[in-house]
C-alpha cells in the first residue's frame, strides 16, 4: 500500500519533457505546472524536470498572442518536424489525417528523433519521459528505434498527453508489433483529436494505462485535481517497480 511505499528511501526522480508543435520548453514548463505539483506532493522533493526544445523552428506569427509570447520568455516557437501532406484537395486537415490512403511526410523528423536520442545518451537515464501532442509522436519513434537496435530504454515509464499514432508510412513497419513498456496515456474528451488519438495511439502499445479528462487539447488542469493526483501516483509507482 501507499504507507509502505511512503517509507521507502526516495532517490531523485528525473523527468524529460518533449513539447508539442508550435510552443517551446518554457511554455511546456508552464503547461505541466499541475503535473509537477502533484508529482512533488506524491514523491516529496527531488523531482528534477528537464524540458527539451525541438530543433525545428516554427511559424513565429503565433507570438502575436501576448499570453503565449510571455510564456515563451523570448524564445522562438519550435517543433520536432514539419508535416507535408501528399494530397492537395480542399478537404480539412483532419479529414485527410483520417484517410489512411493519404500519405503524410514528416519533414526533418530524423533530426528531431536523433536530437532526443543524443540528449538521452549524454544526460540519461531518466525515470519518466513526458510527451505532449507532437512530442508523443517523437516518444513513439524513439522507443521503436531503440527496440529495433536492441538497446535498453533510458527511462522507466512514458506519459503521453493528447497523443496519436505515427502517420508517416515510412515508419509504420516499426509498429507492427505493439511496444511493450509501461505507458500512461491521457486524452481530453473535448480534443478534436480525441477519438482518433484514443483509437490509433492505444494500439501502438501492449498495455497502455488510459485516463481521460473533460477538456480539450491540453494537459488536465486545476479542476482535474483527482486525475492529476492519480496520474502522479501511478507514475511514481511505475518508477519504483
Amino acid at each position: 500500500g501507499s504507507a509502505s511505499f511512503g517509507s521507502a528511501p526516495k532517490r531523485k526522480l528525473r523527468v524529460l519533457g518533449l513539447h508539442g508543435g508550435g510552443v517551446n520548453a518554457n511554455i511546456m514548463e508552464f503547461q505541466t505546472i499541475m503535473l509537477r505539483r502533484h508529482l512533488n506532493d506524491r514523491h516529496g522533493p527531488g523531482v528534477e524536470w528537464e524540458f527539451l526544445n525541438g530543433p525545428r523552428l516554427w511559424d513565429q506569427q503565433e507570438l502575436s498572442n501576448k499570453t503565449l509570447a510571455e510564456l515563451a520568455k523570448g524564445e522562438p516557437l519550435r517543433g520536432w518536424y514539419g508535416v507535408k501532406i501528399e494530397n492537395d484537395d480542399d478537404r480539412k486537415y483532419m479529414d485527410k489525417m483520417l484517410d489512411f490512403s493519404v500519405n503524410f511526410i514528416y519533414e526533418d523528423v530524423e533530426k528531431g528523433v536523433d536530437y532526443v536520442l543524443d540528449h538521452m545518451k549524454k544526460h540519461g537515464p531518466f525515470d519518466i519521459l513526458v510527451g505532449f501532442s507532437q512530442g508523443t509522436i517523437v516518444t513513439h519513434l524513439v522507443a521503436a528505434i531503440l527496440r529495433d537496435r536492441g538497446e535498453p530504454m533510458p527511462w522507466k515509464v512514458m506519459a503521453q498527453f493528447c497523443g496519436m499514432r505515427v502517420r508517416d508510412n515510412r515508419y509504420m513497419k516499426m509498429f507492427e508489433q505493439p511496444l511493450q513498456m509501461p505507458v500512461i496515456q491521457v486524452y481530453g474528451t473535448e480534443d478534436p483529436y480525441y477519438e482518433y488519438g484514443l483509437k490509433s495511439q492505444t494500439e501502438m502499445y501492449e498495455k497502455p494505462m488510459i485516463f481521460t479528462h473533460s477538456e480539450g487539447h491540453k494537459f488536465p488542469g486545476p479542476k482535474d485535481k483527482e486525475l492529476n493526483r492519480t496520474i502522479a501516483d501511478e507514475l511514481v509507482k511505475l518508477c519504483y517497480e
